[in-house]
């Protein structure tokens, strides 16, 4: 099939293209120094801007946000993201509210995001919250290849670092996030999908047991969309191991350095055909 087009969403940058528009589901230019008028105000079940403790927000690692996990205690997520951004208090409280400046990759270009922490009633972790749907697409960026025309068939290429934990094929919050997003897209694009759900890992580690995390992580992936509204019927699941890398990276010892350049290997891919 003749590969016509291709746009690359990553952290450096966001595409233009419709169908990325569509899983951003929101444009990621910031107004004239970021005055982000319509997040001024109370809304959404979030406080106003001005109430924050950090006029203009405040700057932070978007993998640290990445690490925010479920069952996580206050303590452990101050240690990940600092305290909360508003006089909310710290005892008994169970509900955190942060606002995050995250750069777009466009020059020094950023968007400043409301971020929401919840705490069920033993004060751990229940769950998060975003104001703007356009700020989880910048910290899970999802990449789009259209592979033909008619029918109409792309590739949805997803970090398979930040959608699961370590070792793991449970999906993060944020990963699960992405996975609305693909939903969405799909749902609203295609008139009758049928989808390839393919997981990769890459080269360290038992091949066998690689074959199993990998299938393990597709069925987690497809279960999920499954929830979103697609149907059943409409997956193919499979789990490839470390076959088909992308980048081919020298060393022989799973060092930082080598695993870092072996990212783009460890991913999920979404292919969908319009039937």
């Amino acid at each position: 099939m003749k590969k016509l087009s291709k746009n690359m969403m990553t952290k450096a940058a966001l595409g233009a293209a419709s169908v990325a528009a569509v899983l951003v589901l929101a444009g990621c230019a910031s107004p004239p120094n970021n005055d982000r008028t319509e997040l001024r105000e109370a809304g959404d079940g979030f406080p106003a801007l001005a109430g924050n403790w950090y006029d203009g927000g405040k700057f932070v690692d978007p993998e640290n946000i990445l690490r925010i996990r479920e069952s996580q205690t206050k303590d452990q997520v101050r240690q990940l993201i600092g305290n909360p951004h508003y006089a909310e208090g710290f005892f008994g409280v169970r509900e955190w509210n942060y606002v995050f400046n995250l750069y777009t990759g466009n020059g020094n270009e950023y968007i400043t995001c409301q971020y929401q922490v919840h705490y069920d009633n033993d004060m751990a972790l229940e769950s998060t919250r975003w104001r703007d749907a356009q700020c989880p697409a910048l910290l899970v960026p999802i990449e789009v290849e259209e592979i033909a025309a008619e029918p109409r068939e792309e590739k949805l290429t997803l970090s398979g670092d930040v959608l699961f934990d370590f070792d793991s094929d449970q999906l993060s919050l944020e990963g699960r996030r992405a996975l609305e997003r693909v939903a969405e897209m799909v749902l609203n694009t295609y008139s009758s999908p049928t989808v390839r759900i393919i997981g990769y890992t890459d080269r360290f580690g038992d091949e066998q047991y690689n074959l199993r995390l990998s299938q393990a992580r597709a069925e987690s992936v497809g279960r999920y969309l499954v929830s979103q509204g697609m149907e059943r019927r409409d997956l193919t699941l499979l789990g490839r191991g470390e076959a088909d890398p992308i980048v081919d990276c020298p060393g022989q010892v799973a060092t930082t350095s080598v695993k870092e350049c072996l990212r783009p290997n460890r991913r999920v891919e979404v292919i969908v055909t319009n039937s």
